[in-house]
């Protein structure tokens, strides 16, 4: 996984989030922090065909933030709260709201900025 498509989530969270499609954009954020995380993981030398949701959280949080300590913990709790959010938007008959996504949508450029830095790092 490239951290480019991660980029490229994140620009389509931010485009959403301008045009005011608060749940597109918590998608988009949370799915920039998941491409991310996996471009990182692979940076690490743990690449995968395919992760789940579940396996690629517990990796990222287990390898990268508490046994390697590449990342801060902070992190992979922040992946944890953006999925939350995620599954609101994309799954619940509630949408999110405005100051939701403004969250998710900080979280998520933090997080891929911290990733790329890291990355650049390692």
């Amino acid at each position: 996984m490239e951290i480019a498509k991660a980029n490229e989530s994140l620009n389509a969270a931010e485009h959403c989030y301008t045009e005011g499609l608060y749940n597109s954009s918590v998608s988009r954020a949370y799915y920039s922090m998941y491409q991310a995380a996996q471009a990182a993981l692979e940076a690490a030398g743990l690449k995968r065909a395919e992760w789940t949701h579940g396996g690629l959280h517990a990796t990222f949080a287990n390898e990268l933030t508490r046994r390697r300590k590449l990342y801060s913990s902070f992190l992979a709790r922040d992946l944890n709260v953006v999925q939350d959010l995620r599954h609101t938007a994309d799954y619940r008959d509630s949408d999110v709201s405005k100051r939701q996504a403004t969250r998710a949508l900080a979280k998520a450029r933090e997080f891929v900025s911290l990733i790329k830095k890291g990355m650049s790092n390692g």
